[in-house]
């Protein structure tokens, strides 16, 4: 009986061994932005607004709209003198800013981010969740095969 349990516990050490070698190599299709590891992190975006005639809208009143939400402002202020507006970003996707001043709106979308269709490769959950499928088999496998040995011999 130590004898099989040595042999399982080699061949789960083996296994294991194995899976740290291979996952580099299976997540590197991922190719995922260094910037993506921190998922609190915001885009600061900077948009500058001019009226018709080429003169910057000091003082507008701005609203911006995160995407997928175009009926609530996510972010509320006011331009300097040169017309620019600053925003923190906090997720990916087309932002809308609209400026108002008493005689004119202007109109402005940003892109931050990848959006969904550019993105590709795996993600990195599927690998490392089929990974874990398939130490969890291959552990049974030798579990029913020490225990099949067993009983035979």
């Amino acid at each position: 009986m130590p004898n099989v349990l040595y042999r399982v516990s080699r061949h789960a050490a083996s296994a294991v061994l194995l899976i740290a070698v291979l996952a580099p190599i299976m997540l590197a299709p991922c190719q995922a932005p260094a910037g993506a590891l921190d998922f609190l992190a915001a885009h600061q975006v900077s948009v500058q607004f001019a009226a018709q005639d080429g003169k910057p809208m000091a003082d507008a009143e701005v609203r911006v709209y995160a995407p997928g939400q175009p009926a609530q402002p996510a972010r509320t202020g006011r331009t300097d003198k040169d017309g620019k507006f600053e925003f923190p970003a906090d997720r990916d996707g087309l932002w809308m800013a609209e400026a108002h001043s008493p005689t004119e709106i202007a109109r402005a979308t940003v892109r931050v981010g990848k959006l969904d269709e550019e993105q590709g490769g795996l993600s990195p959950f599927l690998v490392i969740g089929v990974l874990g499928v398939l130490l969890v088999i291959a552990v049974w496998y030798r579990f029913l095969r020490a225990r099949g040995r067993r009983r035979g011999g």
